[in-house]
């Protein structure tokens, strides 16, 4: 399986850990029912430009901005 449907099936799965998380205030203001439920356990994905391939730091790059477009 390639790193690219790993991902899919981890975020999908999140949605349903989520759904258990309790009601917290954001330091945005946005509270956890008004967000979506994926975006509090979805979080950033750090890589070393030093020592990943470009394809990994790619597919991080990626993965960091469709969480940052989904998750405003």
């Amino acid at each position: 399986m390639n790193v690219s449907l790993k991902l899919i099936a981890l975020v999908m799965s999140c949605g349903l850990v989520a759904g258990c998380q309790s009601s917290k205030i954001h330091s945005t203001g946005i509270t956890a029912e008004t967000r979506p439920p994926v975006c509090t356990v979805w979080k950033g994905i750090s890589y070393s430009a030093k020592h990943d391939t470009p394809e990994t730091v790619s597919e991080v790059r990626a993965n960091n901005a469709a969480r940052a477009a989904y998750c405003k």
